[in-house]
């Protein structure tokens, strides 16, 4: 169970998420990654543990321990249902995990990050070192409800290896193993690269633009090798997606999150190549339909019938349309920053 009693609260918007140092991964499964990030500079501070979920649009689990400003340390929740504050808010939360009986927690409820969808809650931890001992090494649905209501869930495992690396940051000694770069290498492209841009669509001449949403996973890139080209170009004959996607080319799919409320987008660390963009989302639309609710029938002044009028309503009904578009990008040469439109416009309507 996860031990938090006697430790203060967080006070202020002044969250310790560790800026300065490194990132070295730890642990990887199919359930996800946890993340080691050390500060040389300070041995024993800024030392922070987070579990990565490999699932999409999943909650995340981070643990930070002292620096220099905050002695204690805290145990941060991150995910989409977790309802923001527009302020640091104390409230109570419950915590709920399996075959153990439910904890009420004292949290703090924090505002949204720039460029994220996710809420956070934060949680003192008080001694971190006894905290972590505390932690069971696997969880199976995790949760923590707020007013009789899941905001948050998680699967993680791995947490052995994670613990004995936070606390050997905990005691001055660094953790000898792969960069977070060294990490993603393996999984996908690397290089100085950089394409960024804006997407929109535009469904006809003087509609205004749709934008996709702020912190929405909307853009895709697709690393056109021609190890990529030779798969792709299979499954077509076979008309059908297989079962299993290889590593080798499951590392030429990448996305990004939607930074702000105009489009914009970045992706970074990219080789030179041929990449496909591709742009994936929805937006509101609004349709008319007409319904005859009624008849009107008209007589002369003596009283024959000389026709009838329908009576109608007009209902205005919303709806999600799905759009998807793509271009082709060209990186040249290593180093180069790409600028890029994402866009597609329709004339007279699509």
């Amino acid at each position: 169970m996860l031990a938090t009693a006697g430790a203060a609260q967080p006070g202020g918007p002044g969250l310790p998420l560790h800026a300065d140092g490194k990132t070295m991964l730890v642990t990887k499964s199919g359930l996800g990654a946890w993340m080691l990030h050390e500060d040389p500079a300070n041995p024993r501070l800024n030392c922070s543990v987070k579990f990565v979920s490999a699932r999409k649009q999943q909650s995340g689990l981070a643990l930070l321990g002292p620096t220099r400003k905050t002695p204690g340390a805290m145990i941060l929740f991150n995910g989409e249902d977790i309802p923001p504050s527009p302020s640091p808010q104390d409230i109570q939360v419950e915590l709920v995990q399996h075959s153990l009986a439910s904890t009420r927690l004292r949290a703090t409820q924090l505002p949204r990050q720039q460029g994220s969808q996710d809420g956070l809650l934060a949680v003192a931890a008080g001694d971190i070192r006894q905290t972590l001992k505390s932690m069971r090494d696997s969880e199976h649905n995790l949760q923590i409800r707020l007013e009789g209501n899941t905001v948050f869930s998680l699967d993680y495992d791995g947490l052995a290896l994670a613990r004995d690396a936070m606390l050997g940051c905990l005691e001055g000694r660094q953790f000898a193993g792969q960069s977070l770069k060294e990490a993603t290498a393996e999984i996908r492209p690397l290089g100085t690269s950089v394409i960024k841009g804006q997407a929109y669509f535009k469904g006809a001449l003087l509609a205004p633009k749709k934008y996709p949403p702020k912190g929405s996973e909307a853009i895709g890139l697709i690393w056109m090798t021609d190890e990529f080209k030779v798969w792709y170009e299979q499954v077509k004959r076979d008309q059908k997606m297989p079962k299993h996607i290889p590593q080798s080319v499951l590392k030429h799919f990448m996305r990004t999150k939607v930074l702000d409320d105009q489009g914009s987008f970045m992706f970074t660390n990219m080789p030179a190549g041929e990449y496909l963009l591709i742009s994936d989302f929805s937006y509101e639309r609004t349709r008319n339909q007409v319904e005859v609710i009624g008849r009107t029938d008209v007589y002369t002044a003596g009283g024959n019938y000389i026709g009838s009028n329908d009576q109608i309503t007009v209902n205005t009904y919303a709806f999600q349309q799905g759009v998807t578009f793509e271009k082709r990008v060209v990186v040249p040469a290593d180093g180069e920053t790409i600028e890029v439109t994402l866009d597609k416009s329709c004339l007279f309507g699509c």
